[in-house]
Order: C-alpha cells, then structure tokens, then sequence
C-alpha cells in the first residue's frame, strides 16, 4: 500500500513539474523585428538571425528541451547567444548541464556565442565551458570576427568581449567604470569596413553610440534583462549597475552617426528575477528595404 501511494505521489510531482516546465515554455515571448540597410547584399534579404541572452541559472527542460523546441519554430539561419549563458555562483557541474542544449541550438543553426559580464566574473569556469563548447563546434567570438557567406556575398560578424573593469570596479561596485571607447573597440574588434554590413555582439548595450561609430551597423545585446521590472507604458526600471531608468532595455534603438542610421536590438533575456517581464526569444529578419510587416 505505502509503494503505490509513493509512486502515485512521485507522478503526482512529475505531472505538476512537467506542467510547470511547459508553462515555464509558454511564458516565453517572440519578437519579430525588420533590420532595414540597403548595405545588406541581397543574397541575404530574409536572412534569419535569432538572439538569445542571459540564460543564467534558469533552465528550461533537463536539456533546455522547451527552449530549443521554440526556437526551432522560428527556422534561423544563425543563432547568436550575447552572454550571460550562466551566472558566476553556479557550479561547474550546472554549468556542464548547459552543453547539451547550446548543441541542440547548434545542429538548428550554426551558433555564434559571446561573453557576458558573469563570464568575465569568472573566466576559470568560463574557458572551461569554451572548451566544451568548441568540441561541439559552437563558435565562440573573443574579440573576433567571422564572414556570414551565402554564395559569394558576405555579412561581418564581430563578437566583442569586454574587460570585467567595464561592469564593475576592483571593490565590486559600480562607480568609476572603465569607459568603453571607440579607440577600445577598434584595439579589440580592428576597424570595420564601411562598405560591409557589420553586425556586432556585445552583451552590454550601454555603449551604443561607441558601437554605431565605431563603425556598427547593426548590434545584438542583452545584459539589461528588460530593466528587471517593466512599468507601464514598456518602461524598464533597473539596470544589473543599480541605476534607474536605464536608456536601453529591450527593443529597437537607433542612432544617427555621421556615416548613416546604425540599429541596435536589446534582448530582455531568459534569466533573472522578472516582474510584468516575460522571457524573450527575438528574431532578427535582414531586408534591403522595408516590407511595412515588422512585428513585435
């Protein structure tokens, strides 16, 4: 009597877990946005970039099953992962557990992954996962760049990785931070050809305006996970650097440089304390010209 009442109550507990892990699955939110340049060669008009960021110790599945199951409704031709794939107190044991869904996404689409803050906090654990990720040909961008081909044409690909000063200060705290400058990035990324359309991965999306001169024609971040809290109106309230009303949160930005209109698309992530803040999984369509079909 007491066996079937424990294996009725293990079921009971794997029924409501399993309905959780779905509702964790169906909380997710999908963002459809157009990045709109006519530097965008035409073998790539359509071109599907999906973005993911800030995973943390969240898990969706054993094996991020849910999470890769919705991603594969969205038929990328690339995923791009913008740090924060773990947080810096989880173990190295969590953080192996993790693998398997980054290989899943890669055999989905080719997989494109970038430091975060949290990484850099701990680059022990951090070039530990790097190796494990490699060997399941996951590319790892560290101040490097890749050419995206479709035939003969070309999209840049730069993955910027960025010192632990430029998110917080020797004591821990968040004044007197190491400013990300466009001499910065050009001594880690090189200097991007004008003539190409440069899309550029960096976690942080503070430094946009350094990003579009430098030479950015379009940026994938995350770090800001939706201003944790969203008020009315789609206001984020907090930054991870403790300031209020951070300028960018989730969305499209833009800025105007001298050499024309650079983008910038801010994931609010998959991770962390969130209120009135659903997870995010965007896609990123490339157009030469506008279809007026954006959807958010």
């Amino acid at each position: 009597m007491s066996v079937k009442s424990k294996g009725a109550g293990a079921a009971v507990i794997a029924g409501a877990l399993g309905a959780y892990l779905i509702k964790r699955k169906n909380e997710l939110r999908f963002y459809h946005y157009e990045i709109v340049n006519s530097k965008i060669p035409e073998a790539f008009e359509g071109f599907r970039i999906l973005h993911l960021s800030d995973l943390h110790s969240k898990s969706y599945g054993n094996d991020g099953e849910y999470l890769v199951e919705a991603c594969e409704e969205f038929n990328p031709d690339i995923i791009v992962f913008t740090g924060d794939l773990f947080s810096r107190s989880e173990n190295i044991f969590t953080i192996k557990r993790k693998v398997p869904m980054m290989k899943k996404l890669n055999q989905l689409a080719p997989l494109y992954y970038v430091w975060g803050n949290h990484e850099a906090d701990v680059p022990d654990k951090a070039r530990l996962m790097n190796s494990r990720l490699s060997e399941e040909g996951i590319t790892i961008l560290r101040n490097e760049k890749v050419r995206i081909y479709s035939g003969e044409s070309f999209i840049e690909l730069y993955g910027l990785e960025l010192d632990e000063s430029c998110y917080k200060n020797a004591e821990g705290g968040y004044k007197d931070l190491t400013p990300v400058t466009q001499d910065m990035l050009r001594e880690l990324l090189g200097e991007p050809d004008p003539a190409n359309f440069n899309v550029l991965l960096a976690h942080t999306p503070m430094p946009f305006a350094e990003y579009a001169n430098w030479g950015a024609d379009f940026t994938m971040s995350g770090h800001c996970h939706g201003g944790m809290i969203r008020l009315p109106g789609g206001i984020g309230l907090l930054s991870p650097e403790r300031k209020f009303f951070p300028k960018y949160t989730k969305g499209l930005y833009l800025c105007e440089t001298d050499s024309g209109k650079s983008v910038m698309e801010v994931s609010a992530g998959l991770g962390k304390l969130r209120i009135n803040n659903p997870e995010m999984v965007s896609m990123c369509i490339l157009r030469r010209h506008s279809s007026n079909d954006s959807k958010q």
